[in-house]
């Protein structure tokens, strides 16, 4: 079985019946946290990195791994499936962290984009809980097309960055269409456990919206207790210690799964994603904001910019 996903290719083979795990990696849970990517049967060509995953009944773990041009991970698990056995997808999202870099994007977690379908984008990043999926959720109430829901891919071009794709399942709380007395536009796919709604956004973007220049960046901490919005520019060493922590969390390890995750960057990778995000912080000087308040007022202040 391979997996595809921006030119990075993933081999997962083993001498178990690989079906259940074909079927978890197919279940839109996967594309909340893993960027777009295709499943096909393998036929001999290359890959970057390969997993033998030994199908079982307990807990997920990697019993091996090497590093190197094509990266080795032996790994023990069931199936993966919400709720019940998540760590696989994370995992396998950590292994194509690693392959992306290699391959010359870079990806930000916890960092959500859309468009205002003029030829801009704006990404917004923030930290768990901060506002980002409501942002999008107003973005799409209010016209705007949505990008990416929580991992982003992005390049480096010449004075810009621009979004390439990403993940494109959006999970939603109700409670900002009420609270901001929206119409969503949209009818959601379905519900997570807690009540979120889920929206599957690959059905309703259009491909040929990539690859997107990014207008401007923003670092978003909401409430819905907030009133107005205020923000101030990051610069200096905070820009690069903010999108060094965006950029690196995922392939580093510092995004949590059990029993604990791999630390998967070297030094030569380390050493260019300094360079990019280098380059990333001068492009956007003067165009990097931290932002404050309300949801809907934080949006509003973000596509009033100009």
């Amino acid at each position: 079985m391979l997996l595809e996903s921006f030119g990075a290719r993933v081999l997962i083979e083993s001498s178990d019946d690989l079906s259940e795990v074909a079927s978890g990696l197919r279940d839109l849970f996967a594309r909340r946290y893993i960027p777009s990517f295709i499943i096909s049967e393998y036929s001999g060509s290359s890959y970057d990195a390969r997993i033998h995953w030994d199908v079982t009944s307990g807990e997920f773990r990697v019993n091996e791994y090497s590093l190197g041009d094509v990266d080795e991970f032996k790994i023990s698990s069931p199936p993966p499936r919400p709720y019940t056995c998540e760590s696989p997808y994370f995992f396998v999202l950590q292994v194509f962290a690693r392959q992306y870099l290699k391959k010359g994007y870079l990806m930000f977690t916890d960092a959500v984009s859309f468009t205002d379908g003029k030829g801009d984008a704006y990404l917004i990043l923030g930290y768990p809980h901060g506002g980002k999926s409501s942002i999008l959720t107003i973005a799409l109430a209010n016209g705007y097309s949505p990008l990416t829901t929580e991992n982003t891919i992005v390049r480096v071009a010449s004075g810009y960055l621009e979004v390439v794709g990403g993940t494109d399942v959006l999970v939603l709380d109700p409670y900002t269409l009420d609270r901001y007395g929206l119409d969503l536009r949209v009818k959601p796919d379905g519900s997570t456990r807690h009540g979120y709604l889920i929206v599957d956004l690959g059905k309703r973007v259009s491909k040929s919206l990539f690859p997107v220049k990014i207008k401007s960046i923003y670092v978003v901490h909401c409430s819905f207790s907030s009133i107005g919005a205020s923000k101030k520019l990051i610069k200096g060493r905070k820009a690069m210690k903010t999108l060094w922590q965006f950029a690196t969390s995922i392939i580093r390890g510092i995004d949590y799964y059990e029993p604990y995750p791999l630390y998967l960057s070297d030094d030569k990778l380390d050493e260019l994603q300094r360079r990019y995000l280098t380059k990333v912080s001068a492009m956007y000087e003067g165009k990097f904001y931290e932002i404050f308040g309300s949801h809907l007022d934080v949006f509003n202040e973000i596509v009033r910019e100009r």
